[in-house]
């Protein structure tokens, strides 16, 4: 059973949280610029603008080289901005200062998966979940990287952990559903199924791979004509689901339904090579051999269209590592030129498009960032990056509004995000809604009570309410993040 693609990017344990800062312990003109610097940062990482928050945490680094969490800051906001090698040398200067802080070897662990060295990234994975137990991204991580690596019972494990930390994550429960069932541990992948579905009935996919699952056995094939059938009806345009459950038909004994399930698969995908087989198939069988030639010849050349896509997408895959090789070296009109050589060769790489955006916007080139960053999101809709990418690039443009709508939409993708609470915030703020700027600040904390960031914003929305006392109360708390974790 292929495993649907979930929203569970690297980019989860990237923004997980700017740790705490740490102060010089001796006071002091040192000490004040290196605080300067680092709430320079700060507001320009909050802001989006990566490159001078990188700038101020490489002097802050600079100033106090023996400051972990800088290094470590430094480290996240390199990743994010593609320098993946400048980035591992960050968070290995943090760890030769901290040795035993599990978020830095989480870092490091998806900085060797994003350069695919599995061993390493594994390494750093197990690091941080042996220092801290109750790291939920850290086995998240392990999952996915075991799942890359074909090592399906470890990926099952890790996410076992990971719900135990985070039992209503239901698109987590999904995944592991999806690794027990390509396990072929039937019974358990069924169970997973229906725990989603028990939380979320209009969970159109976790209905179809229970009933992938239902259909495998004869006692259970009429319930697994019932899950078919409300997958089709949550989501009718689903088109493997109507194609399944016109081979589910078949097996039952009932031609006549199968087809017409047949024809709705291919109507609505007409690429889908194994539904025209199905139907040329069925059409001969039931004496239309006319209708039947025209589905069997197109199954023909959509075989040989395939093998040429796959030649395309092997030629794009290449190209997407030059590009990413370039970007790191900062070639940034030679990244260009091979992300589009990407995306002219697999127009489906919504990452191709997302690269491009990223580049363009840090060129001030907004209105062609836009452009590709609205492709990727046509091509990925799930994953809450892209709507926060563009509420960034609308908000340098000066449309708010759209930055607003793009904000919300990112929340909902990803609403335990708390960067993208901050993102909202920051908007609401400028558009004059400072009752809401405080809601999504105050929910930005919530979700990362560490973030001195977060604490600094509502020190400001708190001023412009008018209320002192919330404001002088969220500062102590902004000045505590960066002093607590003082160590000589």
């Amino acid at each position: 059973m292929a495993i649907a693609p979930v929203d569970f990017g690297r980019f989860l344990m990237l923004v997980l949280a700017l740790a705490s800062f740490l102060v010089p312990g001796a006071g002091g003109q040192d000490s004040s610029r290196f605080e300067s610097l680092v709430t320079r940062a700060l507001e320009a990482e909050r802001e989006g603008r990566l490159e001078v928050a990188t700038a101020a945490f490489r002097e802050a680094a600079f100033l106090e080289p023996d400051v972990p969490y800088v290094h470590y800051s430094l480290a996240l906001l390199l990743v994010q901005q593609g320098l993946l090698t400048d980035a591992l040398a960050s968070v290995d200067w943090a760890l030769e200062l901290e040795p035993n802080e599990a978020s830095f070897h989480l870092a490091r662990g998806t900085i060797f998966h994003s350069l695919s060295n599995f061993s390493e990234a594994e390494r750093a994975y197990q690091r941080a979940v042996d220092l801290d137990p109750k790291s939920s991204a850290g086995f998240l991580s392990l999952a996915e990287l075991y799942l890359a690596t074909d090592k399906l019972r470890e990926s099952a494990q890790a996410l076992y952990s990971y719900l135990e930390l985070q039992p209503n994550d239901t698109q987590a429960l999904f995944f592991l559903g999806g690794v027990l069932a390509a396990q072929e541990r039937r019974e358990e992948a069924m169970e997973v199924f229906r725990r989603v579905i028990r939380t979320d009935p209009h969970h159109a996919q976790a209905w179809f791979h229970l009933a992938e699952l239902e259909a495998q056995q004869p006692e259970t094939m009429e319930r697994a004509l019932e899950s078919y059938q409300k997958a089709v009806e949550l989501e009718p345009s689903f088109a493997r689901a109507h194609f399944q459950l016109g081979i589910l038909l078949i097996e039952l004994g009932r031609p006549d339904e199968a087809i017409a399930a047949l024809e709705k698969a291919a109507e609505l995908d007409p690429e889908l090579s194994e539904a025209t087989y199905a139907l040329g198939n069925q059409l001969s069988r039931a004496g239309r051999s006319e209708e039947a030639q025209i589905y069997l010849r197109r199954f023909k050349e959509l075989q040989d269209q395939e093998g040429e896509r796959r030649a395309r997408e092997r030629r794009a895959g290449a190209a997407m590592v030059t590009g990413l090789e370039h970007l790191e070296d900062k070639r940034l009109e030679d990244a260009i030129a091979a992300f589009r050589e990407v995306i002219e060769l697999d127009p489906e790489s919504d990452a191709g498009y997302a690269y491009l955006a990223k580049i363009h916007r840090s060129l001030g080139e907004l209105d062609v960032a836009i452009t590709y960053i609205q492709r990727a999101m046509e091509l990925d809709p799930a994953l809450s990056e892209y709507p926060y990418l563009l509420s960034l690039c609308l908000r340098d443009k000066g449309d708010l509004g759209g930055a607003l709508v793009a904000a919300q939409r990112a929340i909902t993708l990803g609403p335990r995000n708390s960067l993208r609470h901050n993102a909202l915030g920051v908007i609401l703020s400028e558009t004059g809604d400072e009752a809401g700027a405080v809601a999504a600040f105050e929910k930005a904390a919530e979700l990362d009570p560490d973030n001195p960031t977060y604490s600094l914003n509502l020190v400001a929305a708190y001023d412009r309410l008018g209320d002192a006392e919330k404001s002088a109360a969220a500062m102590e708390r902004y000045r505590k993040l960066l002093a607590e974790t003082t160590r000589p």
